[in-house]
């Protein structure tokens, strides 16, 4: 227990070095006018290939350390009702019943799983959206650089 909640916490640590800050970078850019391009830190699908596997480690991929754990946070409290829900089923089979006595929180807690997990998903690709299109706008250069060529007339020089 000791060593996932170190885990957890230094996965936090590290996606919080970033500079990503979501929550104020989605009031200036939209998602949806996001087309990659090279040298982008955060790559989208990757960020919506982790969630799918684990909620939240897109986010935390992508530099958002605390939403992550929020979303894996939410996603084992699903799992954990699903669970009372299966044991509460079990014990009122051995007791003698007919197992509905847990069937409701399998079911809310099932349903709620699936949709954080789904919304884990479409929210790492986003937030890798956003950092990026914030992070090109904070590392863009406003230098011009114009060449033209100098020819140097001897004759002037006399």
């Amino acid at each position: 227990m000791k060593k996932s909640i170190f885990l957890i916490l230094g996965i936090l640590l590290i996606c919080n070095i970033s500079n990503a800050q979501y929550r104020v970078n989605k009031t200036q850019y939209d998602h949806k006018t996001y087309v990659y391009q090279v040298g982008d830190p955060y790559n989208p699908t990757i960020a919506g290939v982790a969630s799918f596997f684990v909620p939240g480690l897109g986010q935390m991929i992508s530099g958002e350390g605390g939403r992550g754990v929020g979303f894996l946070a939410g996603y084992a409290g699903c799992i954990t009702i699903y669970y009372v829900g299966a044991l509460r089923t079990i014990d009122d089979i051995n007791s003698g019943g007919d197992g509905s006595s847990g069937a409701g929180l399998m079911l809310v807690g099932l349903g709620s799983a699936v949709g954080v997990g789904i919304w884990s998903i479409v929210d790492a690709v986003r937030v890798a959206k956003v950092n990026n299109l914030a992070f090109r706008a904070q590392n863009k250069s406003s230098m011009n650089f114009k060449l033209e060529p100098f020819i140097f007339n001897a004759s002037t020089m006399v």
